[in-house]
């Protein structure tokens, strides 16, 4: 009996496996057909002629390609996600941290601080771009990258002080009164004990902060407008004309747009794996 269990436990795996990475996989051989086989009848599961076009072609959709045509290359694009998530990422994990701990140990706000913050998760972020808008355009900040990372701030953080709220209420108050006794002050208590402790929860809201940001589109479209600060979504959404859609050069750019994420998530991977306090305190 146990036997069969383990054999359903893996079939059941194979399955989810299989449907959440099939899509990845189609879009990962869509990049490398040409155009005459997007639409084939059946569908071919491996590019029976694989080409680099989609990335290096001479059209005018191309995606590492000069500016000739309607199309821009992908560069300018990745530089602004590259600097507009790393900077949401960077930002947004010290924001969190500080309102946590201050939430978490001094219990600022009482207790309904932390469930007003993470409602904030609950407005739809439509609701705030014609604010944001406003406001931006006042400051001159519109189609900066200044006005994508404040704008990204207000998605990310409420959720990185919800996590990290927990992550700090883990770990002992002894750690905190030994550094005390030590003759630490507080900040340095913060900054060269809790910190080093609560790294799997500061990993884990910085790869969830870039990832909100890198994905974000909407206010990505309503607060820039060319390619000094658009990101890699608005890229994408080049790739949609009307009914006509050039599924390989959109295939590609995705790939390119996904990439980054995956290697920033596998590198933080062994944070998040480690255990929060283990062996801080002995029994």
């Amino acid at each position: 009996m146990k036997k069969i269990l383990t054999i359903v436990r893996y079939i059941l795996i194979a399955v989810c496996l299989i449907f959440f990475l099939f899509p990845v996989y189609w879009l990962v051989i869509t990049a490398f057909k040409p155009s005459d086989e997007w639409f084939t009848m059946p569908p071919r599961f491996f590019p029976t002629k694989p080409t680099l076009a989609n990335f290096f072609g001479a059209k005018e959709t191309e995606v590492f390609g000069g500016t000739t045509g309607s199309i821009e290359n992908i560069f300018p694009y990745l530089r602004n996600s590259i600097v507009v998530g790393v900077s949401v990422a960077l930002i947004g994990t010290v924001i969190s941290a500080l309102a946590a701990y201050a939430i978490a140990r001094y219990k600022v706000g009482g207790p309904f601080l932390a469930e007003w913050i993470i409602s904030i998760r609950m407005l739809p972020p439509i609701v705030s771009a014609v604010p944001l808008y406003v406001i931006f355009t006042k400051l001159r900040l519109i189609n900066t990258w200044w006005a994508l990372i404040l704008s990204h701030l207000v998605i990310v953080v409420p959720l990185g002080v919800w996590l990290l709220i927990s992550f700090f209420r883990e770990i002992p108050r002894e750690i905190d009164e030994a550094a005390y006794v030590d003759g630490a002050t507080p900040f340095q208590t913060f900054f060269y004990v809790v910190l080093p402790l609560s790294a799997p929860g500061l990993a884990a809201v910085a790869v969830l902060s870039l990832i909100q940001s890198w994905g974000e589109f909407l206010l990505a479209l309503v607060l820039t407008n060319d390619a000094r600060a658009q990101t890699l979504p608005i890229f994408l959404g080049r790739y949609i004309t009307g009914w006509r859609v050039a599924w390989g050069p959109l295939s590609a750019a995705g790939i390119v747009t996904m990439l980054p994420v995956v290697v920033f998530a596998l590198v933080a991977q062994r944070y998040l794996i480690r255990g929060l306090t283990f062996g801080a305190v002995k029994g």
